[in-house]
């Protein structure tokens, strides 16, 4: 079995998160728990909490769910989320809270031989379609942070070439005696904007570089999931295998 356990750091709308719960096919322990007790809603950060800051909880008045349970069953096994609860947050002897999140308490019962219809076990196309959702959405916004980390790595290169004209136009004025005070007062100021312009030029090509590997990966997996999406759900457990046995050749 499969255990995904902790601090988040994402909303349950959050885009990460939902990639995260359809790539893996990790099943949400609140989500699936028929028997919760808790805060409103399983909030792990709630506003009565002193150690949270508030600001961070304007659009969530009402807490919000950044801690999670996550499992998912591997062959041979049937796993379902028996109880769930949260912590009320509040050492019994000073009545301070323990922590700024609410702590999970999760009790799954893990089972031999799963049911023949198990949902964790095949995946039909209908619930497929999930996947390719989250997919497209985030090629979506990986194509406008690609676009974006373009855009300076542009703007930083007309800082270069600016520095450097100002650098040769320095030269000519020193050379040439006239200027020479001026010229030697302006050569630090153009080394520093050609250096700076040159820094973030290398830092937002690598970052559409990192980019557009995860788009490429993100692309290979919509494909491979279209495919195994129209062959059906036997064929499923196969792509995903080659998939990842090609990704650990690229490694090598």
């Amino acid at each position: 079995m499969v255990l995904l356990c902790g601090d988040l750091n994402l909303h349950p709308k959050d885009l990460g998160y939902r990639l995260l719960k359809e790539w893996t096919g990790l099943h949400d322990a609140y989500l699936e728990t028929r028997d919760f007790k808790g805060s409103e809603e399983g909030c792990t950060m709630v506003p009565g909490n002193c150690y949270v800051n508030q600001k961070e909880l304007e659009r969530f008045p009402c807490g919000i769910r950044i801690d999670y349970v996550l499992y998912k069953a591997v062959s041979g096994l049937y796993i379902s989320c028996k109880t769930l609860k949260t912590t009320t947050g509040q050492d019994p002897h000073s009545g301070s809270p323990l922590s700024d999140h609410e702590a999970l308490m999760a009790t799954l019962c893990v089972r031999h031989s799963p049911p023949q219809h198990n949902p964790s076990s095949t995946q039909g196309p209908a619930e497929s379609s999930p996947l390719i959702s989250v997919l497209r959405e985030t090629l979506t916004e990986l194509n406008l942070a690609v676009a974006q980390a373009c855009w300076w790595a542009t703007f930083a290169g007309y800082g270069i070439g600016l520095g450097l004209l100002l650098l040769a136009v320095l030269c000519v004025l020193a050379a040439g005696g006239g200027f020479r005070e001026a010229a030697i007062l302006l050569w630090s100021p153009s080394v520093g904007l050609t250096l700076g312009a040159g820094a973030v030029y290398i830092f937002h090509m690598q970052e559409a570089k990192g980019l557009c590997k995860a788009r490429a990966e993100l692309q290979h997996v919509l494909g491979r999931t279209r495919e195994a999406q129209d062959l059906g759900p036997e064929s499923q457990p196969a792509l995903f295998l080659g998939h990842q046995e090609g990704d650990r050749a690229e490694d090598q």
